[in-house]
């Protein structure tokens, strides 16, 4: 018997909540070394099967360690450890909090310059799931870690489980990459006809992505929309905060989907979002049309997220369900909670305490 060791990757920023959650669902595993982006952690032994997380919110791939390599010569020995056959993918560790990348910055260069300068081909293979994908991953300078996971539906066959969305020149502001990664992610049904509610909507980076993908939008905010989203056919809006929307203001909209992004306390925002939930629930009743939550949880000071159960526990009450919470590449300190059904019979508006 040996020491095994996982490897965890995640947002730059997150690594004190990966420890903490990983910890949490596995107290057997020790931590072995981090990096921006990266942690690693050793089980005592290798005599059982391999460890998979199941818990993970901000962890964004998980999986095996078999090796690591600071050189060329290392590195070779290190491809000897792929099957012939195997998926192999390719990328580097999170460098910087997203948006707040410096000029020219061009994501998996370092990793591909690596490649390149051993004459090996950038890999190309998609998996399927249940297969076995070996990682090459960019630590630092020549430092590369090969790890290996096996794929689920749950994650994005693109390296590293990170989906890349360029912010189009026009959008009002990075909400468009959250939505846009989660429509992307959870493909959720979008028919011509659906309407979106989105309550934290300024300046309309979110609403300009839905917008884009044909759904009609009802924006709940007091602060200004950007003039291109405000000026669209498809747009309306309610210039007021959440908490003093009343049954009246949202007498004609039935949505199919609901979206939150305020930058308010987590449990704040979830009273709000208990509030607009009772007001739809009291103008349509059963004929409300709700099905699905895309909801973006903020975590003012990291400190919040030991707390997350509790807001769990809060969206279940108000009645979305199937809860899939997780840290997309796009979030930046939140995170994100994909609520795929609705039940129109929950309890809703009763407050939680801690």
């Amino acid at each position: 018997m040996k020491p095994r060791f996982y490897f965890s990757t995640c947002q730059a920023g997150a690594e004190k909540v990966v420890k903490a959650e990983i910890t949490r669902e596995y107290p057997q595993l020790r931590f072995a070394f981090s990096r921006p982006g990266f942690v690693t952690f050793k089980e005592a032994d290798d005599a059982s099967p391999p460890l998979v997380l199941k818990k993970a919110i901000f962890t964004r791939l998980w999986g095996e360690v078999l090796g690591q390599a600071k050189d060329k010569i290392a590195f070779a020995d290190l491809l000897s450890l792929v099957p012939a056959a195997a998926v192999v993918q390719c990328f580097e560790r999170d460098q910087h909090i997203p948006g707040e990348e410096p000029p020219g910055f061009v994501r998996n260069e370092r990793i591909r310059t690596i490649l390149k300068d051993c004459a090996i081909p950038e890999p190309k293979g998609v998996p399927n799931v249940g297969d076995a994908v070996y990682s090459l991953i960019w630590i630092d300078d020549f430092h590369v870690f090969l790890g290996r996971h096996i794929h689920s539906e749950k994650l994005s066959p693109l390296p590293g489980n990170l989906i890349d969305i360029p912010l189009p020149a026009d959008a009002p502001s990075r909400a468009y990459l959250k939505i846009e990664e989660a429509i992307q992610r959870f493909k959720p049904t979008i028919e011509s006809d659906m309407r979106a509610l989105e309550i934290g909507c300024a300046p309309g980076g979110a609403s300009s992505a839905m917008l884009k993908r044909g759904l009609k939008v009802t924006g709940v905010d007091p602060q200004y929309m950007a003039e291109t989203v405000y000026s669209h056919p498809g747009f309306s809006s309610i210039r007021l905060e959440a908490r003093h929307l009343t049954v009246n203001d949202l007498r004609n909209i039935n949505p199919d989907w609901l979206v939150m992004d305020m930058s308010i306390a987590p449990l704040e925002a979830l009273d709000q979002l208990s509030h607009v939930v009772s007001l739809l629930k009291e103008n349509f009743g059963d004929e409300l049309k709700l099905c699905c939550g895309f909801l973006t949880i903020k975590l003012n000071d990291w400190s919040f997220a030991s707390s997350i159960s509790l807001y769990m526990r809060r969206i279940d009450q108000i009645g979305f369900r199937d809860l899939r919470p997780m840290q997309l590449c796009g979030n930046r300190q939140e995170f994100f909670v994909w609520a795929p059904r609705f039940d129109k019979n929950a309890v809703g508006h009763k407050k939680l305490e801690k």
